[in-house]
């Protein structure tokens, strides 16, 4: 009875596992597709500041905010640290996106390193969950299983390992006691 239940508590835990890493690549995908929309607005914000540059200082936007900076007026100091922002966030946007350009293990990693940025949790609260079965979902979904299914067995048989050892202890122990009462 208790191997039945073993067995198809493994079988749960595959399939549970199986799905969630069936829905990685499509977490990813979701957010690749906010991350791209902040990087347009931002560039957006950037594009009225850019074009600035453009007509007063050869396209530098650098140079437009050095000038906004030295102002004496603390209207156009302050802007400048608008427009700073602004560009600092379209370069930083530009970064994660060219590094989610990689194979899909890489973006993965990149993803669990970005657990806490705002992006990947505007994504999780408006996440929808599909099962997308092409290559990399499946590819995914498989290797998350297997992984869980092995570290499922190897904490099992830790576990296994640290009864056995409590127990022969415990045996030992009592017939230690049992000699000493019985002499």
């Amino acid at each position: 009875m208790l191997s039945v239940i073993k067995r198809y508590s493994l079988q749960l835990v595959f399939t549970i596992s199986l799905l969630l890493g069936l829905q990685l690549p499509n977490f990813l995908q979701q957010y690749e597709l906010r991350l791209q929309g902040h990087f347009v607005e931002a560039q957006q914000h950037l594009a009225e500041f850019q074009s600035l540059a453009d007509k007063y200082f050869a396209g530098d936007l650098n140079a437009l905010i050095t000038k906004h900076k030295s102002s004496k007026d603390s209207l156009y100091r302050e802007e400048a640290l608008v427009i700073e922002n602004t560009y600092s966030r379209v370069q930083f946007l530009q970064q994660k996106i060219d590094n989610l350009n990689q194979p899909i293990w890489y973006r993965l990693g990149e993803l669990t390193q970005q657990i806490k940025d705002p992006i990947v949790n505007e994504t999780w609260t408006g996440y929808q969950a599909n099962v997308l079965l092409n290559q990399q979902a499946i590819l995914v979904g498989v290797v998350a299983a297997v992984s869980m299914m092995l570290l499922l067995e190897i904490l099992l048989s830790f576990s296994k390992y640290g009864c056995y050892r409590a127990f022969s202890y415990c045996k030992r122990k009592r017939k230690k006691q049992t000699r000493k009462i019985g002499l």
